[in-house]
């Protein structure tokens, strides 16, 4: 089982994520070696991909720089996956389109309950391209890739509230016919959102799946520097909406106890 984890789910990470803008902006670093970087709306904290690793995975240049503003076509390419997602952005088409088919691996898996699905790709939508991804991301260190800097690990400030939704809609969603959960497959049988994001963040080895940089989940954002937690909306697996089946959400209102009974109770009064 824990191979089928780590064949099923490489999707977390994806990260090759990169991110938007312009050649001309760069961040130096410190003559400490630490990143100077400016946090806020409308900022990206990584653009574009400045390497690859053995392994092909691309990765993030450490550079921020301001949001972009996306022609028609791909504003309604990145509003098809990430709804979320208006505007500017911090994604070149290219690194969406990785997004897109990376994250593909995991809707086999999540499809059944829509909202799990919901949040699960605008945890990854909001890291790859929000305008304001500077506020809540942060470079924390930097590898080098045949001479070119690139991210080697970020900070990703989320509060526990998304982080907590986003585990509760998904944990009892089954894949398939053996009625597994499907937490099983894309999150190694994480048993709380803490778990479940250690498994995202860990840095892969090489040909292994997983992020190309460690993503260390934070809620603790420094809001004194423009710095705060992403927490776009997290539905409920029993969201009307975005409802998920009993079997997928039993604790869905509609699925209460009381539920089948007062429905058989009707039946049997017939």
């Amino acid at each position: 089982m824990y191979n089928m984890h780590h064949s099923h789910f490489n999707i977390l990470l994806f990260v090759s994520i990169g991110n938007a803008e312009r050649s001309d902006t760069r961040i130096l670093l410190t003559s400490n070696a630490t990143l100077r970087e400016k946090h806020g709306e409308d900022y990206c904290a990584m653009y574009d991909i400045c390497g690859a690793r053995s392994d092909g995975k691309v990765v993030n240049c450490p550079f921020g720089s301001p949001s972009v503003k996306p022609d028609d076509l791909l504003s309604a390419k990145i509003q098809s996956l990430c709804p979320t997602i208006s505007g500017n952005i911090c994604c070149t088409e290219a690194q969406f389109d990785t997004l897109r088919a990376q994250v593909q691996q995991a809707i086999p898996f999540l499809v059944g309950c829509p909202a799990c699905l919901r949040n699960f790709l605008n945890l990854f939508c909001e890291l790859s391209c929000s305008p304001h991804q500077s506020q809540f991301i942060n470079v924390t260190s930097i590898s080098k890739l045949k001479n070119n800097s690139t991210v080697g690990s970020i900070d990703y400030y989320i509060t526990d509230a998304f982080g907590e939704s986003l585990f509760e809609s998904c944990k009892e969603v089954k894949f398939g016919t053996m009625n597994s959960r499907a937490i099983e497959f894309v999150g190694a049988g994480a048993k709380n959102f803490r778990e479940w994001f250690a498994f995202i963040g860990r840095k892969a080895s090489p040909d292994l799946p997983g992020s190309p940089y460690a993503i260390n989940f934070r809620s603790d954002a420094d809001e004194s520097i423009g710095m705060k937690p992403m927490n776009v909306t997290a539905y409920s697996c029993g969201d009307t909406s975005l409802g998920c089946s009993c079997g997928d959400c039993p604790s869905a209102p509609v699925c209460s106890s009381s539920a089948p009974q007062h429905f058989m109770k009707r039946i049997l009064a017939q």
